[in-house]
């Protein structure tokens, strides 16, 4: 199997940086095309390559995110929150299909799956 990177980009360029905006293009009714997570004048978007399911993140211009683009309700929340630590899973397989992230700390809050082609949000409850 070839060896893959889920992260594009260097994560400490926005570890510890505010979300001004989540935004994303939907893949009809089920799940989202991909998601991004505006920082500054750039923004972390997960993708789903359709080949393999696995979720790609990237660090692109936010001045791309324009056309199709909208608010991505069951997490905006995040906005105002601080970028904190993000894991990277790979399933047995191989693939990297899950990417989770933490808003001001370590502790998990959103993971991220490639399922069908398509980007699906759990959110993750801290037991206490």
């Amino acid at each position: 199997m070839a060896d893959r990177t889920m992260l594009q980009f260097d994560y400490e360029e926005v570890h510890g940086r505010t979300v001004s905006g989540v935004v994303g293009r939907r893949d009809g009714p089920a799940g989202w095309e991909s998601i991004a997570f505006v920082v500054e004048q750039r923004a972390v978007v997960l993708r789903v390559d359709p080949d393999t399911d696995e979720v790609v993140v990237t660090l692109e211009e936010a001045s791309n995110l324009t056309s199709g683009w909208i608010e991505v309700a069951e997490i905006a929340d995040a906005i105002g929150s601080t970028l904190g630590w993000c894991w990277i899973g790979r399933n047995y397989r191989g693939y990297l299909d899950m990417f989770t992230l933490s808003f001001f700390g370590i502790e998990p809050q959103i993971c991220f799956l490639g399922e069908a082609s398509t980007l699906t949000i759990k959110h993750i409850n801290a037991s206490r």
